[in-house]
């Protein structure tokens, strides 16, 4: 197969396909949403619940690597007819960024989470994932949670400004309000701590959307934009002509309608446009379809095991806690009620409800608690759940400091929260806090016990709330697992949280962690 890139519209046309080569490239580039047998207007029968990324011998630029996997599939060749034309940056080497990065960051200290101060360079993983970006210019990079992705970002931008182009403007796009502000404090430390004050970059940044945004008021124009995608979504194209690089930190989030409006926005005048996150859909999905067709292909991946096995995140302990309600007759109801499809959701609320009402398994997760002698993170799906056991574990375990947060508390809340979990001392910090804050980005140091407190089993959601217990140790001790997984009868158990459980078991030896099975009887 022969194709032109046209820089134009961002496209690859196919020039040249027998009919076989044409054919894959339709079957290959058209797939099922998630969930599309559960879509209504699949139901009703009006869509077959596929999308199609190859439209009439044209293909986004960004899903350039999925054609050559097409291609490689039935033994043919992927040539393009205009390979100067292709967006790559042929000076930039690995090289030149190590270079740099040794010069940039000379001196540099850091504090770990005992808060001593201790020297600090970017990991060779770090440079050569800041490489692979500026040399692929459009891509993807998933780096596992805690394995310094915003230093990563940093450098990036750092090197562009002092090796590319000195007047670049960059876009980075979060998905949280805390998150506006703790890229804004990092890159702003990444630049200023360090030995050689003529390295510094000149960072007029501003933030689009936090708690109280900082807007940059100097004579010359901001050149670096920390915004939510939901802040910026309905602003006019023309806004987003002045950007040179386009970044999404969690890009798995970009399967997201507003997210993908947002980045064709910056189709033919961004020169740079990636994406950095700790998980990414399965690679048959539409989902990662979705995503790199309007970022790039995933062009470097590091996983959680190799930043362990190499002692630059912490290690992992998986208990996965099987709860024994003991409870036959409710089995048999769920069980029942279950058989009829369209009761299936009436099943589930009844078992959530169970679950969340039960005194043994409230006194489980309290005793649990108290036995943890480090800072421990609880988290949890319903608010209500949640916030009561926030109330009744902080009066009665007076010897430890607790704190709450959900989507109810605000960034300049949570942020003074996240600096009081991180102070090093003999004080034990318990945190309760939502999958929905806090499962995705936030950045807290000083976590050793994370508790799943309820059922779910989104991918991403699993691997992201691992990560907030990865961030490496001075200590070097073990960062704690502890997944609670509900089941009513010891034989065969059926129901939905325990499904949600062997889920999550297959999660975990599809990313190799570590993991033991306890019994308990409740």
């Amino acid at each position: 197969m022969v194709v032109r890139y046209d820089p134009n519209t961002e496209k690859l046309i196919v020039q040249e396909a027998n009919r076989l080569e044409y054919t894959q490239c339709q079957l290959w580039l058209k797939r099922h949403i998630k969930g599309y047998k559960f879509n209504p207007i699949v139901k009703m029968g009006a869509w077959d619940g596929q999308i199609d990324f190859f439209n009439n011998g044209q293909v986004n630029f960004g899903l350039w690597k999925e054609m050559v996997k097409a291609m490689k599939e039935i033994g043919s060749n992927f040539v393009v007819e205009n390979k100067e034309d292709f967006p790559l940056d042929r000076q930039v080497t690995l090289e030149s960024v190590q270079d740099f990065c040794d010069e940039f960051f000379k001196g540099y200290k850091a504090k770990n989470d005992k808060g001593e101060l201790v020297e600090f360079t970017p990991r060779d993983y770090q440079v050569e994932s800041a490489f692979k970006i500026l040399k692929n210019k459009m891509a993807l990079l998933q780096v596992a949670t805690s394995g310094g992705k915003t230093l990563i970002m940093s450098i990036i931008i750092f090197y562009i400004l002092k090796n590319i182009n000195p007047d670049a403007k960059f876009l980075v796009i979060v998905p949280a309000i805390s998150l506006v502000t703790q890229f804004y404090d990092a890159i702003t430390e990444f630049n200023t701590n360090f030995g050689t004050q003529e390295a510094q970059c000149d960072l007029r940044i501003e933030e689009i959307m936090s708690d109280k945004p900082r807007k940059f008021s100097g004579a010359k124009d901001p050149n670096i934009y920390i915004s939510c995608y939901q802040s910026i979504v309905e602003w006019d194209r023309s806004w987003f002509e002045k950007f040179e690089a386009v970044m999404i930190d969690e890009s798995h989030l970009a399967k997201a309608k507003s997210l993908t409006t947002i980045l064709e926005k910056t189709f033919t005048t961004a020169k740079y446009r990636f994406g950095v996150s700790g998980t990414f859909p399965d690679e048959m999905s539409c989902e990662i379809l979705t995503i790199q067709a309007v970022t790039g292909p995933i062009m470097h991946d590091i996983s959680a095991k190799k930043l362990i096995d190499e002692g630059s995140i912490s290690p992992l302990d998986i208990k996965i806690m099987y709860l024994n309600h003991n409870d036959k007759s409710f089995d048999t109801i769920l069980r029942t009620v279950r058989r009829n499809p369209n009761r299936a959701i009436e099943a589930y609320q009844a078992e959530k409800e169970y679950v969340q009402k039960s005194k043994s398994r409230k006194d489980f997760v309290k005793k649990l608690v108290s036995k943890c002698t480090k800072n421990t993170l609880l988290l949890f799906n319903s608010i209500e759940f949640g916030k009561g056991l926030f109330e009744e574990i902080s009066k009665e375990q007076t010897d430890k400091k607790f704190f709450y947060i959900d989507g109810e508390v605000s960034a300049k809340e949570r942020e003074l929260i996240k600096k009081e979990m991180e102070i090093s001392d003999e004080s034990i910090r318990i945190l309760f806090g939502s999958f929905g804050t806090l499962s995705t980005g936030i950045s807290i140091k000083n976590i050793y016990n994370i508790i799943f407190m309820e059922s779910f089993k989104s991918e991403s959601r699993i691997i992201q709330s691992i990560g907030r217990g990865l961030r490496l140790h001075a200590s070097g001790k073990v960062a704690n697992i502890f997944d609670l997984v509900d089941q009513f009868i010891e034989e065969e158990p059926r129901n939905a949280f325990f499904k949600h459980g062997e889920e999550r078991k297959k999660m975990y030896k599809k990313h190799t962690y570590p993991y033991k099975e306890i019994k308990f009887n409740l």
